[in-house]
């Protein structure tokens, strides 16, 4: 059977998830503060392991396979070397990266309508302009943006390495 949709493909996946183990992600593991990783013998906590999930279910189609970028979407491993926790929370959950503004002022009004037209239907613009959509309203985005971003943190480091990290207990 081909599922056409990526939201048909994300509810089975959330589904899959939620009826296997893996859906108490963090339930017997203290772990480290969120938004933060710990690495043991090159295994991640489940917090890491579920940021690494939530990139694979959201993010990866523009960010890359393993967060270093496409023609598309920056590569997010430069990005997190000095973007703090909240600022990543605000980008991911707040806000549009469309264009740069205008230099000499604030776009007129046909500019204002095409950037709003262009965010209201979740295309992309001129190629390597991301219209980048506001997970805020994605039921799976908000209670993992501190896990993604531990994760995220952790290949910016280079604690860990490209594919599907190891958790603890594997």
């Amino acid at each position: 059977m081909l599922i056409s949709s990526p939201w048909i493909c994300r509810l089975l996946i959330a589904a899959l998830l939620f009826l296997s183990n893996a859906g108490y992600l963090g339930a017997a593991d203290a772990g480290p503060s969120p938004g933060t990783y710990r690495i043991v013998n090159g295994k991640v906590d489940w917090g890491t392991y579920a940021g690494w999930f939530t990139y694979h279910l959201s993010c990866h189609m523009c960010h890359g396979q393993d967060a270093s970028g496409t023609d598309v979407a920056p590569d997010l491993r430069k990005s997190l070397k000095t973007m703090t926790p909240e600022q990543f929370a605000n980008i991911v959950l707040g806000r549009y990266r469309i264009l740069d503004a205008p230099a000499e002022g604030p776009p007129d009004e046909a500019v204002r309508k095409s950037i709003i037209d262009e965010v209201l239907q979740h295309r992309r613009g001129v190629r390597g302009q991301l219209a980048m959509p506001v997970w805020n309203s994605d039921p799976g985005m908000k209670p993992h943006i501190l896990d993604l971003y531990a994760y995220l943190k952790a290949r910016s480091d280079g604690a860990i390495g490209t594919g599907r990290p190891k958790t603890m207990d594997e």
